[in-house]
């Protein structure tokens, strides 16, 4: 396993680690809940496993990611199904550990394309998005800590 999906995995140990306190606070006024958040992780760890992970061969173009817009006002509204912070985390490590998995399972030497994109990615690289996206939040909820 590379370090970057390493990496991608043990963030799962971070979200482990929220106090159930923290869940229903906002990460700025306006805005969404820690619980939200995760639940935003979810929906995207799902996305890249029911809609791009199919689709990853070498020299593929992959669909265009959806709209961020309307893909996190899902996530939102799948918060609401959550009854605790157990079956939120639960729901949360299993999702990404079995997106590391299948990343993992599909081969570091592939490369492919996402829509009319120029760029190409391997598997590392498309990783490293969501990696970003995660410290991202990270930064967030550890600014509610302090």
């Amino acid at each position: 396993m590379s370090k970057t999906l390493k990496e991608f995995e043990e963030f799962t140990l971070y979200v482990d680690s929220i106090d159930e306190e923290l869940l229903s606070v906002p990460i700025a006024e306006g805005k969404w809940t820690v619980k939200e958040v995760i639940s935003h992780l979810i929906n995207w760890d799902t996305y890249s496993i029911e809609k791009m992970i199919p689709y990853m061969k070498d020299n593929a173009i992959l669909p265009e990611f959806i709209d961020h817009d309307t893909h996190n006002m899902v996530a939102i509204e799948l918060a609401k199904n959550y009854q605790d912070s157990t079956s939120l985390k639960n729901e949360f490590r299993d999702t990404r550990k079995k997106l590391v998995s299948l990343l993992n399972s599909i081969g570091s030497d592939i490369s492919f394309k996402i829509g009319n994109g120029k760029r190409k990615y391997t598997i590392d690289s498309y990783a490293k998005i969501f990696v970003h996206h995660d410290k991202q939040h990270q930064k967030q909820i550890e600014n509610l800590r302090f």
